[in-house]
């Protein structure tokens, strides 16, 4: 039978090398792709060992390390002194008190292999220096390797708009441990 009775159509693929680059650079590749296209889902950054529920600190210094200290126990930063620095240094620059409630102390470190993050729901409140004057009580810490830029400000999104939800705040209030926030922020709309 000859070739054109055939169901499909004969396609010729042409591979040629990069185009000249007018710099000494080398010929680069596209990049690939960032590893997410659609939004992170709080299932990808949250899990009940890493929610700290009532801490001990009562200003926010003390509590990001407490939260780093939790991050550290169960082995999920590379070195928890690094991010620690990283994080308190980006508070100095800018605070990251929100409103409603909510802060989200964060940065990209040399202290994370991979993005990292960690939940206190801190009911007594503690000054983020946020802008309508409201202590904090829904607390997100999120540390990212330096190159992760896409996914950590995903990850920020993501989290501000479950914790800014009146009905999320109102359960997660009620809750009597780390399994009820997990419940909780795990069933948000994001």
């Amino acid at each position: 039978p000859s070739t054109s009775a055939l169901p499909f159509r004969r396609t010729v693929t042409t591979i040629s090398p990069c185009a000249p680059v007018k710099s000494t650079r080398r010929c680069t590749r596209a990049q690939p792709p960032q590893p997410r296209d659609s939004p992170l889902k709080v299932s990808d950054l949250l899990d009940a060992e890493t929610i700290l529920l009532d801490p001990v600190s009562s200003d926010k210094n003390g509590l990001i390390r407490e939260m780093i200290g939790l991050l550290a126990d169960k082995d999920r930063l590379r070195s928890p002194k690094k991010a620690l620095a990283d994080v308190l240094e980006r508070e100095k620059e800018k605070g990251t008190g929100l409103e409603h409630g909510v802060a989200v102390p964060h940065c990209r470190s040399e202290g994370a292999e991979k993005l990292v993050s960690a939940f206190a729901l801190a009911r007594a409140g503690i000054d983020f220096g946020a802008a309508d004057g409201e202590p904090s009580r829904f607390i997100f810490l999120l540390i990212s390797p330096k190159n992760a830029t896409t996914v950590h400000v995903q990850a920020l999104a993501t989290m501000a708009r479950v914790l800014k939800q009146r009905e999320v705040q109102e359960k997660l209030l009620e809750a009597k441990g780390p399994f009820d926030v997990e419940k909780t922020l795990l069933e948000a709309k994001s």
